[in-house]
Formats: structure tokens, sequence, C-alpha cells
């Protein structure tokens, strides 16, 4: 395979049903998800591991996938914990002010003033809205509220501090 730029779009939590279906925690935007025909899992220290897509069925922040090649709960079960990765090269394009959340890994977080508060280590979308980790589990809400500015180019995330909880 050619050296190719990979990005998470999601994280197997469970299987569902028998047939080998899995339950996914989406972790990129319902269209990217929509008419996938194929996509690479990979667990911690394992290689990228290409599946052609069968099925996706979407609700709300979980899929429901069928991959070929994965037709019993047991065979489902081996990739519980694995990522889902997709190209990057193949990932549809954003509208203005639309983020994919590997994009902000890594950013540092600034308040109006030029302070730094922290750099993003990941994003929590568990709750109505994506909340960005800082270190020591500092937690700012992805939204326009409380986010000034993204600089994807210069990595940097400029924040009302004086809005945060």
């Amino acid at each position: 395979m050619d050296k190719q730029n990979f990005v998470i779009i999601g994280k197997i939590e469970d299987t569902f049903g028998y047939s080998g279906k899995l339950k996914v925690l989406l972790l990129a935007p319902h269209r990217v998800w929509e008419g996938l025909s194929r996509v690479y899992l990979k667990k911690k220290g394992g290689d990228y591991v290409p599946f052609d897509v069968e099925k996706v069925e979407v609700r709300g922040k979980k899929a429901y996938v069928k991959l070929k090649g994965i037709d019993s709960e047991e065979e489902a079960l081996k990739t519980v914990g694995a990522h889902i990765y997709f190209p990057e090269g193949d990932l549809p394009k954003l509208k203005s002010g639309e983020y994919y959340y590997y994009q902000l890994l890594g950013c540092e977080v600034l308040d109006k003033h030029g302070n730094k508060l922290g750099t993003v280590q990941y994003i929590h979308d568990g709750g109505p809205y994506p909340m960005l980790v800082l270190e020591k589990d500092r937690l700012i809400p992805f939204t326009k509220n409380f986010v000034l500015k993204v600089n994807l180019e210069a990595k940097k995330i400029v924040v009302d501090e004086e809005k945060l909880p």
C-alpha cells in the first residue's frame, strides 16, 4: 500500500447483534460515513487493516457498521477497541467554520490576551457539544460562545477565558 495519511473517523465500542455488526462511536461528521465503501481498522501498535463496508446505519453519535468478512459476534468482538481510519485525502471538504477533530489535536489554546492556556490533547464528545481537553484535564467547550478564532495553519485556538466555566 502506498504511503497515505489516515485520520480516525470512529472507535469500535462494542458488537451489535450476532451477525458481526459493530457499534461505533462517531469521530467525524455524518457525511463522512454516508456512502463509505472502505475503511481501515487499527489497534494500538497494529497495522492498518482494510475492510470493505457492507452497511452503515448512523444514529446520533453512533453508527452500526457491517464490515465484509466479519460475520459473527465472535469475530466482531476481536475488533472492539480498534479505531476506524479513512484516507485523509478522501475526506469530504468541510464548510467554513467546521473542523475535523484530528485537525484540532495539538493546537495551542490561548486567551484573547495571548496567554497560553494549554494544548489540545483530545476532544471529548459525550455531551451536548464537543469539549477540548487540555493538559490536567482542563475542559473548554468548543462552541461559538467560547471559541473566538481557530487558525489551523498556526495551530492556535483563541478563546474568551472570561466566559469559561
